[in-house]
């Protein structure tokens, strides 16, 4: 299971003080990631998952922020795209490496200089300092607000709302994808949907530990698959738009590739969600809710 020991609630802690003080870990994290003078990629991959880790944290007390909620979503939404075109740049040259690796020939390895190429030129025409100056004075305004942020309603009403509507939204991408599973569109928005859900759980994992760990580890591998499928669908898009460009056998090769471990990802995938998605999200959302105001705590539960 990945790390970040901080991404959770604590069940002595309200839902308020829980929110700003996951928040406040994030940001201050993502701060750390811009600010660093390490190597690139590991600080760009860093700043965007705590993006997408603050955007699961808001959709799970999503009922009780209010209009607060579609702001901010948007802002950390819009702060992880500054970086997007280049994330993605890193990931075609991995992909291409790793499937050099395996291939068993040198068929790939054009494409392989033609992605690094390719990435090296991105990040040289990419305006760089600017996207990092401006990413960093706009995480600082959001970290002052989130010192503030409210949450409003009944503990249930809050967490088991937050859940019902992210993990409905997996549920309903995950039956949509089981009658076209050739949907790339839809396979990446079941990917969301079901990282969503994953930080959720995360968040919620000292409600009951170990079997919250065990659909943690599970719902972390059925992202991995999903999102090694969407690599897949990535690589294969920047191949054909750059056909011209790119040696015959090579492309022939790596889509004969692609498409093999596409098709065995995507069986693997909907084993996983035949464990994880069956259950309906109003049962699901108000069992996890009740293992949450059960959790045992060492000073008793505050209210909110």
């Amino acid at each position: 299971m990945t790390g970040d020991m901080t991404y959770h609630f604590k069940p002595d802690l309200t839902l308020t003080e829980n929110l700003r003080r996951v928040a406040d870990d994030q940001i201050g994290a993502a701060l750390d990631s811009l600010s660093d003078e390490g190597e690139l990629e590991p600080r760009v991959h860093d700043l965007r998952k705590r993006m997408k880790k603050l955007r699961g944290l808001l959709r799970l007390v999503r009922p009780g922020l209010g209009k607060l909620y579609k702001a901010e979503n948007r802002e950390f939404r819009d702060i992880g795209r500054m970086f997007s075109e280049l994330r993605d740049a890193q990931v075609l040259t991995k992909t291409l490496e790793e499937m050099a690796a395996t291939a068993g020939d040198d068929s790939v390895v054009p494409l392989v200089t033609w992605a690094t190429e390719r990435r090296d030129a991105m990040l040289h025409d990419h305006d760089l300092p600017r996207c990092i100056e401006e990413a960093a004075t706009r995480l600082e305004d959001a970290r002052k607000r989130a010192a503030a942020w409210p949450v409003e309603g009944t503990t249930h009403e809050v967490v088991a709302g937050g859940l019902k509507k992210t993990y409905g939204r997996a549920r309903k991408c995950w039956r949509k994808a089981g009658r076209d599973a050739g949907d790339a569109e839809l396979l990446h928005e079941w990917r969301k949907r079901v990282k969503y859900h994953w930080y959720h759980c995360r968040l919620l994992r000292e409600a009951w530990p170990e079997p919250m760990h065990a659909r943690i580890d599970t719902l972390d591998e059925l992202s991995d698959v999903l999102g090694r499928d969407h690599d897949m669908v990535v690589l294969e898009a920047a191949l054909e738009a750059a056909s011209d460009d790119l040696p015959k056998d090579a492309r022939k090769r790596a889509a004969e590739l692609t498409a093999a471990e596409s098709g065995a990802l995507r069986e693997r995938a909907f084993g996983l969600a035949a464990q994880m998605l069956g259950e309906k999200k109003g049962q699901l959302a108000d069992r996890l809710a009740g293992y949450w105001i059960s959790a045992p705590t060492t000073g008793g539960r505050k209210a909110g």
